[in-house]
Formats: structure tokens, sequence, C-alpha cells
């Protein structure tokens, strides 16, 4: 596909976040792409920029070396609750995340009805 002289906004977003996991990571676009095994580091700038649209399986290759799944650099934390919360978990120890997602499914079940009342 050729690369467009205006940003789509979905490939900006998700340009902008991997360049934000990138740079979190300490990376150059030249050692991501190498270490993911991917296209050049052109191509990297073009997709941060919003100018090409990544395929799935080039996001796949740069959340496997980023160490996030596939979920994290496409969700935006700015853009909803859900994704925000998505991201606040990606740090969380086995330990922790394992206790939120308890807390999480007792808020989701209904409360058994009491039989004195």
């Amino acid at each position: 596909m050729p690369r467009r002289l205006e940003p789509d906004p979905l490939a900006l977003a998700i340009g902008r976040r991997v360049q934000a996991l990138r740079m979190a990571a300490g990376l150059t676009r030249e050692k991501l792409v190498h270490e993911a095994g991917t296209s050049s580091s052109g191509h990297l700038s073009d997709l941060e920029r919003g100018l090409v649209i990544p395929n799935v399986a080039t996001l796949q290759a740069f959340a496997d070396r980023l160490g996030v799944l596939l979920v994290d650099v496409v969700a935006d934390p700015a853009r909803s609750d859900r994704e925000r919360l998505l991201e606040l978990t990606r740090e969380l120890s086995p330990t922790a995340l394992r206790r939120l997602i308890r807390d999480l499914e007792r808020a989701r079940k209904p409360a058994k009805p009491n039989p004195g009342t």
C-alpha cells in the first residue's frame, strides 16, 4: 500500500501508541525494527506518523519485542476508561493482577438476596 500524504486518524492513534511504548522501552526505531524482524525504520517512522496502516503481523512483532500484548499496542488509554484500566494493569505484579481480577469478578456478581428482608 502506498504511503499516505495525510495521516489516517486510526493509524495515527496506533502509531503514537507504538511510539510511546517504544520510547518507554528506550528503543530507537532502528533497534525496534531490527529486533522485531520487521521492515525498515522509515516504514516505522511512517507508521508512527499515521501515514501507513499497519498490518496485524507487524503490530504483533512490535508487541512481542516491546514485551506487551497486542491489545496494549492498539488500545489508547486516553480514549476510554476501559482502555485506561487496561493500561493501568499492564505493569501490575502477577499477585496484584490476580487480586484485581478477583475483586472485579466479585463486583460483577449480583448480590445474594438477604432472606431476612
